[in-house]
Protein backbone atom coordinates (compact mmCIF):
# COMPACT_ATOMS: atom_id res chain seq x y z
CA UNK A 1 0.00 0.00 0.00
CA UNK A 2 1.41 3.58 -1.02
CA UNK A 3 2.04 6.13 1.68
CA UNK A 4 -0.99 8.79 0.82
CA UNK A 5 0.41 12.13 -0.65
CA UNK A 6 1.01 14.87 1.83
CA UNK A 7 -0.70 18.30 1.46
CA UNK A 8 1.09 20.83 -1.91
CA UNK A 9 0.93 24.19 -1.16
CA UNK A 10 -0.32 26.42 -4.09
CA UNK A 11 3.56 27.12 -5.51
CA UNK A 12 4.45 23.15 -5.22
CA UNK A 13 0.60 22.61 -6.90
CA UNK A 14 2.29 24.53 -10.10
CA UNK A 15 5.44 23.41 -10.06
CA UNK A 16 4.33 20.31 -10.42
CA UNK A 17 1.62 21.25 -13.29
CA UNK A 18 4.89 22.82 -14.99
CA UNK A 19 7.21 20.00 -14.18
CA UNK A 20 4.74 18.12 -16.59
CA UNK A 21 4.49 20.54 -19.55
CA UNK A 22 1.28 22.63 -18.47
CA UNK A 23 2.27 25.96 -19.79
CA UNK A 24 1.04 28.60 -17.28
CA UNK A 25 2.20 32.40 -18.22
CA UNK A 26 0.82 33.99 -14.66
CA UNK A 27 1.42 31.59 -11.85
CA UNK A 28 -0.21 34.38 -9.38
CA UNK A 29 -3.71 34.40 -11.67
CA UNK A 30 -2.97 30.27 -11.62
CA UNK A 31 -2.82 30.44 -7.69
CA UNK A 32 -6.47 32.27 -7.37
CA UNK A 33 -7.77 30.09 -9.36
CA UNK A 34 -6.65 26.79 -7.38
CA UNK A 35 -7.56 28.57 -4.54
CA UNK A 36 -11.25 28.24 -5.63
CA UNK A 37 -11.18 24.89 -7.48
CA UNK A 38 -9.78 21.87 -5.88
CA UNK A 39 -6.22 20.73 -7.67
CA UNK A 40 -7.78 17.16 -7.46
CA UNK A 41 -10.65 18.16 -9.50
CA UNK A 42 -8.90 20.54 -11.72
CA UNK A 43 -6.58 17.79 -12.65
CA UNK A 44 -8.96 15.65 -13.66
CA UNK A 45 -9.28 17.73 -16.28
CA UNK A 46 -6.10 17.30 -17.76
CA UNK A 47 -6.18 13.43 -17.10
CA UNK A 48 -7.08 12.92 -21.15
CA UNK A 49 -4.01 14.94 -22.41
CA UNK A 50 -1.47 13.64 -19.91
CA UNK A 51 1.13 10.98 -21.85
CA UNK A 52 0.80 7.48 -20.70
CA UNK A 53 4.13 6.73 -20.55
CA UNK A 54 6.01 9.89 -19.93
CA UNK A 55 3.41 11.56 -17.86
CA UNK A 56 3.81 15.16 -19.89
CA UNK A 57 1.29 17.38 -21.48
CA UNK A 58 1.48 18.65 -24.89
CA UNK A 59 3.53 21.01 -25.19
CA UNK A 60 1.07 23.77 -26.07
CA UNK A 61 -1.22 22.78 -23.36
CA UNK A 62 -2.27 26.31 -21.39
CA UNK A 63 -3.57 26.38 -17.64
CA UNK A 64 -6.16 29.08 -19.51
CA UNK A 65 -7.46 26.08 -22.14
CA UNK A 66 -7.90 23.99 -19.24
CA UNK A 67 -10.06 26.65 -17.23
CA UNK A 68 -12.01 27.17 -20.56
CA UNK A 69 -12.85 23.22 -20.60
CA UNK A 70 -13.37 23.29 -16.64
CA UNK A 71 -15.73 26.18 -17.25
CA UNK A 72 -17.38 24.49 -20.21
CA UNK A 73 -18.54 21.42 -18.01
CA UNK A 74 -19.78 23.78 -15.58
CA UNK A 75 -22.15 25.13 -17.99
CA UNK A 76 -22.98 21.93 -19.37
CA UNK A 77 -23.96 20.93 -15.93
CA UNK A 78 -26.42 23.64 -15.53
CA UNK A 79 -28.35 22.51 -18.65
CA UNK A 80 -28.68 19.14 -18.28
CA UNK A 81 -29.54 19.85 -14.58
CA UNK A 82 -32.28 21.83 -15.92
CA UNK A 83 -33.54 19.48 -18.36
CA UNK A 84 -33.08 16.60 -15.85
CA UNK A 85 -35.84 18.75 -13.15
CA UNK A 86 -38.41 18.50 -15.44
CA UNK A 87 -37.83 14.43 -16.21
CA UNK A 88 -37.95 14.33 -12.06
CA UNK A 89 -40.86 16.24 -11.98
CA UNK A 90 -42.92 14.26 -14.81
CA UNK A 91 -42.18 11.20 -13.59
CA UNK A 92 -43.31 11.53 -9.92
CA UNK A 93 -46.36 13.16 -11.64
CA UNK A 94 -47.14 9.98 -13.95
CA UNK A 95 -45.88 8.06 -11.43
CA UNK A 96 -48.25 8.89 -8.50
CA UNK A 97 -51.34 9.59 -10.95
CA UNK A 98 -50.89 6.29 -12.49
CA UNK A 99 -50.88 4.42 -8.91
CA UNK A 100 -53.60 6.00 -7.23
CA UNK A 101 -55.89 6.57 -10.65
CA UNK A 102 -55.82 2.78 -10.50
CA UNK A 103 -56.81 3.15 -6.44
CA UNK A 104 -58.88 5.73 -6.20
CA UNK A 105 -60.05 5.28 -2.76
CA UNK A 106 -56.52 4.96 -1.43
CA UNK A 107 -54.61 7.92 -1.11
CA UNK A 108 -52.07 5.85 0.89
CA UNK A 109 -51.71 2.87 -1.37
CA UNK A 110 -47.98 3.80 -1.74
CA UNK A 111 -47.36 2.36 1.73
CA UNK A 112 -49.65 -1.12 0.83
CA UNK A 113 -47.40 -3.70 0.65
CA UNK A 114 -49.97 -5.43 -1.92
CA UNK A 115 -48.89 -3.48 -4.97
CA UNK A 116 -45.08 -4.00 -4.86
CA UNK A 117 -43.18 -7.04 -5.81
CA UNK A 118 -40.49 -7.59 -3.14
CA UNK A 119 -41.39 -7.10 0.71
CA UNK A 120 -38.13 -6.44 1.69
CA UNK A 121 -37.75 -4.09 -0.75
CA UNK A 122 -40.80 -1.69 0.66
CA UNK A 123 -39.91 -2.01 4.15
CA UNK A 124 -36.56 -0.35 3.26
CA UNK A 125 -38.68 2.23 1.16
CA UNK A 126 -40.95 2.89 3.85
CA UNK A 127 -38.45 3.69 6.00
CA UNK A 128 -36.40 6.16 3.46
CA UNK A 129 -39.35 7.93 3.16
CA UNK A 130 -40.76 7.89 7.14
CA UNK A 131 -37.31 9.68 7.35
CA UNK A 132 -37.34 12.28 5.30
CA UNK A 133 -40.85 13.10 6.08
CA UNK A 134 -39.42 13.08 9.92
CA UNK A 135 -36.38 15.14 8.46
CA UNK A 136 -38.69 17.97 6.29
CA UNK A 137 -41.20 18.05 8.53
CA UNK A 138 -40.74 21.77 9.13
CA UNK A 139 -42.06 22.53 5.00
CA UNK A 140 -44.63 24.07 5.55
CA UNK A 141 -47.00 20.99 3.11
CA UNK A 142 -45.46 18.75 5.48
CA UNK A 143 -46.99 20.65 8.50
CA UNK A 144 -50.09 20.86 7.28
CA UNK A 145 -50.69 17.19 6.70
CA UNK A 146 -48.93 16.34 10.21
CA UNK A 147 -51.43 19.29 12.01
CA UNK A 148 -54.50 18.36 9.82
CA UNK A 149 -54.65 14.37 8.31
CA UNK A 150 -52.32 13.11 11.72
CA UNK A 151 -49.34 12.84 9.04
CA UNK A 152 -50.72 11.01 6.47
CA UNK A 153 -49.56 11.79 2.67
CA UNK A 154 -51.36 11.04 -0.03
CA UNK A 155 -48.99 9.91 -2.37
CA UNK A 156 -49.58 13.20 -4.92
CA UNK A 157 -48.29 14.79 -1.82
CA UNK A 158 -45.70 12.37 -0.82
CA UNK A 159 -43.95 12.23 -4.01
CA UNK A 160 -42.89 15.92 -3.45
CA UNK A 161 -39.75 13.95 -0.63
CA UNK A 162 -39.22 11.53 -3.49
CA UNK A 163 -35.58 11.30 -4.61
CA UNK A 164 -34.38 10.66 -7.67
CA UNK A 165 -33.25 7.16 -5.84
CA UNK A 166 -36.67 6.73 -4.34
CA UNK A 167 -38.31 6.92 -7.39
CA UNK A 168 -36.40 4.19 -9.49
CA UNK A 169 -36.63 1.98 -6.04
CA UNK A 170 -40.63 2.77 -6.21
CA UNK A 171 -40.90 1.91 -9.38
CA UNK A 172 -38.04 -0.65 -10.10
CA UNK A 173 -40.49 -2.94 -7.16
CA UNK A 174 -44.54 -1.79 -8.04
CA UNK A 175 -46.15 -5.29 -9.22
CA UNK A 176 -46.20 -5.77 -13.13
CA UNK A 177 -49.42 -3.98 -14.39
CA UNK A 178 -48.63 -0.50 -12.61
CA UNK A 179 -44.62 -0.23 -14.32
CA UNK A 180 -46.53 -1.02 -17.78
CA UNK A 181 -48.89 1.20 -17.48
CA UNK A 182 -46.21 4.09 -16.68
CA UNK A 183 -43.63 2.96 -19.41
CA UNK A 184 -46.25 2.87 -21.78
CA UNK A 185 -46.53 6.46 -21.53
CA UNK A 186 -42.96 6.81 -22.24
CA UNK A 187 -43.42 4.78 -25.60
CA UNK A 188 -41.31 2.32 -23.98
CA UNK A 189 -41.64 -1.05 -21.68
CA UNK A 190 -40.91 -1.55 -18.24
CA UNK A 191 -37.41 -2.75 -18.30
CA UNK A 192 -36.23 -0.12 -20.25
CA UNK A 193 -38.47 2.23 -17.84
CA UNK A 194 -36.05 0.79 -15.18
CA UNK A 195 -32.76 0.90 -16.99
CA UNK A 196 -33.18 4.54 -17.73
CA UNK A 197 -34.52 5.89 -14.41
CA UNK A 198 -31.32 3.88 -12.72
CA UNK A 199 -29.16 5.36 -15.37
CA UNK A 200 -30.41 8.85 -14.91
CA UNK A 201 -30.42 8.77 -11.40
CA UNK A 202 -26.66 7.86 -11.57
CA UNK A 203 -26.56 10.78 -13.94
CA UNK A 204 -28.23 12.89 -11.59
CA UNK A 205 -26.27 12.49 -8.45
CA UNK A 206 -23.32 12.88 -10.69
CA UNK A 207 -23.99 16.24 -11.86
CA UNK A 208 -25.53 17.27 -8.47
CA UNK A 209 -22.19 16.92 -7.17
CA UNK A 210 -20.56 19.11 -10.16
CA UNK A 211 -18.26 15.97 -10.99
CA UNK A 212 -16.50 15.96 -14.33
CA UNK A 213 -18.85 15.32 -17.67
CA UNK A 214 -16.13 16.15 -20.39
CA UNK A 215 -13.53 13.52 -21.11
CA UNK A 216 -15.80 10.96 -18.98
CA UNK A 217 -16.46 7.32 -18.97
CA UNK A 218 -19.61 6.84 -17.31
CA UNK A 219 -18.83 3.38 -17.84
CA UNK A 220 -22.78 2.67 -18.67
CA UNK A 221 -25.11 3.15 -21.04
CA UNK A 222 -29.58 3.42 -21.54
CA UNK A 223 -30.66 -0.23 -22.84
CA UNK A 224 -31.92 0.44 -25.98
CA UNK A 225 -35.48 0.22 -27.30
CA UNK A 226 -37.41 -0.02 -30.32
CA UNK A 227 -39.45 2.60 -30.36
CA UNK A 228 -36.38 4.67 -29.60
CA UNK A 229 -33.68 3.35 -31.35
CA UNK A 230 -30.09 4.76 -30.49
CA UNK A 231 -28.84 6.05 -33.84
CA UNK A 232 -25.48 6.05 -33.47
CA UNK A 233 -22.72 3.94 -31.83
CA UNK A 234 -22.99 4.53 -27.78
CA UNK A 235 -19.80 5.51 -26.04
CA UNK A 236 -20.43 5.78 -22.73
CA UNK A 237 -20.05 9.45 -22.55
CA UNK A 238 -22.74 11.59 -21.54
CA UNK A 239 -24.71 11.87 -25.04
CA UNK A 240 -26.06 8.69 -24.77
CA UNK A 241 -27.53 10.00 -21.59
CA UNK A 242 -28.50 12.97 -23.27
CA UNK A 243 -30.24 10.71 -25.46
CA UNK A 244 -32.60 9.69 -22.90
CA UNK A 245 -32.98 12.73 -21.34
CA UNK A 246 -34.87 13.51 -24.78
CA UNK A 247 -37.12 10.85 -25.36
CA UNK A 248 -38.27 11.30 -21.44
CA UNK A 249 -38.64 15.52 -21.22
CA UNK A 250 -41.82 16.09 -21.07
CA UNK A 251 -42.09 19.32 -23.55
CA UNK A 252 -41.06 18.58 -26.97
CA UNK A 253 -41.31 22.13 -28.08
CA UNK A 254 -38.85 23.66 -24.68
CA UNK A 255 -36.78 20.86 -25.79
CA UNK A 256 -36.06 22.01 -29.19
CA UNK A 257 -36.42 25.57 -28.39
CA UNK A 258 -34.43 26.13 -25.61
CA UNK A 259 -32.40 22.94 -24.59
CA UNK A 260 -30.62 22.28 -28.20
CA UNK A 261 -30.17 26.08 -28.77
CA UNK A 262 -28.73 25.86 -25.58
CA UNK A 263 -26.02 23.29 -26.35
CA UNK A 264 -25.65 24.51 -29.49
CA UNK A 265 -24.50 27.94 -28.10
CA UNK A 266 -22.17 26.41 -25.41
CA UNK A 267 -20.16 24.12 -28.08
CA UNK A 268 -19.78 27.07 -30.56
CA UNK A 269 -18.33 29.22 -27.70
CA UNK A 270 -15.80 26.96 -26.56
CA UNK A 271 -15.36 25.48 -29.89
CA UNK A 272 -11.45 26.58 -29.02
CA UNK A 273 -10.92 24.40 -26.79
CA UNK A 274 -13.23 21.57 -26.72
CA UNK A 275 -14.23 18.31 -28.79
CA UNK A 276 -17.51 17.10 -29.28
CA UNK A 277 -16.16 13.37 -29.37
CA UNK A 278 -15.03 13.52 -25.89
CA UNK A 279 -18.32 14.12 -24.75
CA UNK A 280 -19.73 11.33 -27.09
CA UNK A 281 -21.77 14.16 -29.48
CA UNK A 282 -21.75 12.91 -33.05
CA UNK A 283 -21.81 15.87 -35.73
CA UNK A 284 -25.22 15.17 -36.36
CA UNK A 285 -26.59 15.31 -32.60
CA UNK A 286 -28.63 18.27 -33.46
CA UNK A 287 -30.99 16.04 -36.36
CA UNK A 288 -30.45 13.30 -33.71
CA UNK A 289 -31.97 15.34 -30.70
CA UNK A 290 -34.28 17.19 -32.74
CA UNK A 291 -38.48 16.27 -32.18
Amino acid sequence: MKDLKKHASFDEQISLLKSRGLTISDDEQAKYILNCINYYRFSGYLFGFRDKSTGMYPQDLTFAQVKRIYDFDRRLTKTLLFALEDIEETLKTRLSYTVTSCYPEDPLVYLNASIYRNHNSFVEFQSLFFSAVKKNKGLPFVKHHIEKYGGNLPMWVAVELFTMGNLHAVYNNLISPLQKKIAKQYGTGPNQLKNWIRNLTYTRNHLAHNMRIYDYDFARSPMQCKNHPFPCEKTNRIFDQVFIMCVMYSDHEEWTNYIIPELNALFEEYSDVIQLQNIGFPENWKDILKY
